[in-house]
Formats: structure tokens, C-alpha cells, sequence
């Protein structure tokens, strides 16, 4: 079977899991999220550190797919253990010369940080960030200080919670005039635990 039939086939097969619901039609087209909408409709949330990728073939759809692999640090929403993996389509075969991608499903760097924000796992075992790269957000450390960011506008994304933001990071968000792209981390966490508290 050569690459072009190989490629035509696994868009196929892609096509067929988005209808029969393993993978949610409406990722195809994602609309931007507010963080509440983040928290509220994620079935697991947690600040980790990425430890492994791992590519396969799928022996239950032929797929390739990705697992990934977390250190969880602090666990945020749901039932989350010291690690956690999921498994999303994509990834590169090097034994098969085979990379195969979905536009918009993010991935994740071994020895990064991040907060996740995972919809559900489908009846195919598979589970991606809400939103996509919107529910992936990056952290990265400032001398002591860290940061988190998913590349989107806090101001926006934080507008219908923004009571349950802490102090500090409300003023710079209410006064900036300039998108905020990053929160301290300890402030996004407890924003988060607050709106979970607090509830909808």
C-alpha cells in the first residue's frame, strides 16, 4: 500500500470515529471557550509535568494515536492519580514512515509543565484538552515566579468569572489595556478551585 492510499485511509477512518462519536463532530470547529466553560465541562483538571509520548498503531480503530503521559502535581477536578495518560489521534510511525495529524489537537513536550483542562474519554479510549489547545495551558517559570497561558486573552476568557479571580490578578486584568496573555499560577489555580467551590 503506498503513502497516498495509506494517508486516504486514515482520513477515512477519522471521518467514520468523528460520525459514530468516538471523537466529538463539534472539535472540528472550535469555538473560543470562556474559562468557567473550561472548568465546568471538563471531566479532569490538573497541573503536571509531561514525562512521556509514546506513538502506536491502534489495534482498536488502526489508528495512529499518541499517549501521553503526566506527572500530576496538583490535581484540580476529578479523579486523578499521581500520573495520568491519555490518548489522542496523531502522531509518527518511524518504522512505518507514517506521520499522521489532526489539525488543532495539541501536544505536549516531555519535561514541560502545564495545567489541563481533559474532556471525557470516548468509548475509543480517546481524550483530549477541552477546547482543544485551549484547554492546555503552558507553564513557564520567571525566576520564582510561575506563569500559566494557552495564548488567549484572560481578559476575555476570564470576563464571566472574574469575581472569583484573586484581587491582584483582577486589578491587572480590569486596568490592562493590553490583551493578558498569562496569570501567576497560583492565582489561576485558585480562580479555578474558587469557581468549582462557588459553583455555576
Amino acid at each position: 500500500m503506498n503513502s497516498m492510499m495509506r494517508r486516504v485511509l486514515l482520513a477515512l477512518a477519522v471521518l467514520v470515529i468523528a460520525l459514530i462519536g468516538a471523537i466529538p463532530v463539534r472539535s472540528a470547529t472550535v469555538l473560543p471557550m470562556y474559562l468557567d466553560e473550561l472548568i465546568d465541562r471538563s471531566a479532569v483538571a490538573f497541573e503536571g509535568t509531561c514525562t512521556a509520548n509514546r506513538t502506536e498503531r491502534d489495534p482498536a480503530t488502526g489508528l495512529v494515536v499518541t499517549y501521553t503521559t503526566f506527572d500530576v502535581r496538583d490535581g484540580l477536578k476529578g479523579a486523578v492519580g499521581s500520573t495520568h495518560e491519555i490518548k489522542q489521534i496523531g502522531g509518527t510511525l518511524p518504522d512505518e514512515s507514517v506521520q499522521f495529524s489532526v489539525k488543532g489537537i495539541p501536544s505536549f513536550e516531555v519535561g514541560e509543565d502545564y495545567v489541563v483542562f481533559l474532556a471525557g474519554v470516548s468509548s475509543a479510549g480517546f481524550s483530549s484538552p477541552m477546547g482543544l489547545s485551549q484547554g492546555r495551558f503552558g507553564v513557564k517559570a520567571e525566576g520564582a515566579t510561575r506563569r500559566v497561558g494557552n495564548g488567549r486573552d484572560f481578559r476575555d476568557m476570564a470576563a464571566r468569572i472574574l469575581a472569583r479571580v484573586p484581587e491582584r490578578a483582577r486589578i491587572r486584568l480590569q486596568q490592562s489595556e493590553a490583551p493578558v496573555r498569562e496569570l501567576e499560577l497560583g492565582e489561576f489555580k485558585e480562580a479555578v478551585r474558587a469557581h468549582l467551590e462557588g459553583g455555576k
